[in-house]
C-alpha cells in the first residue's frame, strides 16, 4: 500500500477507530491529508471529555487549523 494512497489514508482513520473503540468510545477515526501527507488525526472522545462535540472529524479538523496557524485549510481533504 502506497503511503500517499486514499487506502492508506483510509487504513491510518481506521487505527484512529480502533484507538476508540479500545477506550470505549464509539469507533469513529478521522485524519486531514494536506499534499499527500496527514496534518491531524482525531478519534471519538465524547466519553472521555465528557463533550458531546468531541467527535473525530472535530479533533481532527481542530488540531489541523492549530497545526497550520490557519481558521481555512483550501488544501485539505479529510
Amino acid at each position: 500500500m502506497l503511503p500517499e494512497s486514499h487506502e492508506y489514508f483510509m487504513q491510518q482513520a481506521l487505527k484512529e477507530a480502533q484507538l476508540a473503540f479500545d477506550a470505549d468510545e464509539v469507533p469513529v477515526g478521522a485524519g486531514v491529508v494536506m499534499n499527500h501527507k496527514i496534518i491531524a488525526r482525531g478519534h471519538n472522545q465524547v466519553e472521555l471529555l465528557n463533550d458531546s462535540t468531541a467527535h473525530a472529524e472535530i479533533l481532527a479538523l481542530t488540531s489541523a487549523y492549530s497545526s497550520m496557524g490557519s481558521k481555512y485549510l483550501p488544501d485539505a481533504v479529510g
